[in-house]
């Protein structure tokens, strides 16, 4: 017996793209937009009629018992797993810490800010306010921190 391990994204839409292929069973599987989402195994899901072949949809990323802070922090950072796992503030504020240290300044460019600050909530408050992150008129800095990363992430 032999099995493929294809990593998020690549299962999900695997699976379902096969299935409109060979016209199999019509239900699609939730194709998640950040890995994690798989928690258990699925049942089986027919791919194939001939040969009948069977495959299963498996959680893709675990976090191994363990793992330290600062790991979970920098799989968030680059979004390999869901930035609610350590939280959107305290993976900006890593990665603000992380540029700083790596004295990458350009971020307070790309921010508006008039220099480099080692204060996350600062920085967070600024940008809801420059962003209109603002919902009843107090700074929403989950949307701030969300715009940070994805900053970071596009290479700004």
């Amino acid at each position: 017996s032999s099995g493929i391990n294809a990593e998020w994204p690549l299962r999900p839409g695997f699976i379902n793209i096969f299935k409109k292929e060979h016209e199999l069973d019509k239900n699609k599987l939730p194709v998640a937009p950040c890995p994690g989402v798989t928690k258990k195994i699925s049942n089986k899901v027919r791919i194939l009629d001939s040969p009948t072949t069977y495959i299963y949809d498996t959680p893709g990323v675990n976090l191994p018992d363990g793992m330290s802070n600062e790991s979970v922090l920098k799989l968030a950072v680059v979004g390999c797993i869901p930035l609610e796992v350590p939280g959107m503030v305290e993976t900006a504020d890593y990665l603000l810490y992380w540029l700083n240290r790596k004295r990458l300044f350009s971020y307070s460019f790309q921010c508006g800010l008039a220099g480099p600050s080692n204060n996350i909530h600062e920085v967070l408050a600024y940008l809801a306010r420059k962003r209109d992150y603002m919902p009843d008129g107090k700074p929403d800095l989950q949307a701030a921190g969300r715009h940070f990363l994805a900053l970071f992430n596009k290479g700004a």
